[in-house]
């Protein structure tokens, strides 16, 4: 008799796709740009009032972050009891300007150059877009400015009343 002959198995191995990982990367990049436009609009209109909350436990944290989002947009703060619980309902169109919308509007104008060898043009005009939009809104609802501000330093400036004087 003679011996059937073993087939030798053959091993393949995949190699490592590195595309893989820059298509998973590029397909959750418009999930990114939403979420850092969503952190931009929370940054902006609870940061002035989250500094009532320093120190505190993550609860009490929690209900002042509330209180500061709820009150800034609606007015209506629901703890009453925790730090913050007095935030006014606030609309201020002189805080539409500011980092967020700054970062936003100058990574937007990135995307929109006519230059086709600048990297990364698509993924600046979704990022710019999400945090322009993040600012511009999130300053909306933020503490403004009260107009009594200098220019060169942010010290309050003493109004003084002008008198009108008569040379006749």
């Amino acid at each position: 008799m003679a011996k059937k002959k073993k087939r030798a198995k053959t091993v393949t191995r995949r190699p490592i796709n590195k595309k893989r990982v820059g298509k998973s990367i590029k397909s959750n990049w418009r999930k990114i740009s939403t979420g850092a436009g969503a952190l931009a609009f929370l940054s902006q209109v609870t940061g002035h009032d989250m500094a009532a909350s320093a120190g505190q436990p993550i609860g009490a944290r929690a209900q002042n972050f509330g209180n500061s989002l709820i009150g800034r947009i609606t007015g209506y703060t629901p703890f009453k009891n925790a730090a913050g619980a007095n935030t006014p309902q606030t609309i201020s169109i002189d805080g539409m300007f500011n980092k967020w919308s700054g970062i936003g509007l100058g990574t937007w104008l990135y995307g929109m150059l006519p230059v086709k060898q600048l990297p990364h043009k698509a993924k600046a005009k979704t990022l710019g877009k999400s945090l322009l939009s993040g600012g511009v809104l999130g300053g909306l609802f933020s503490v403004g400015n009260p107009h009594n501000t200098n220019l060169l330093s942010s010290s309050r400036v003493v109004s003084v009343p002008s008198s009108e004087v008569s040379y006749t």
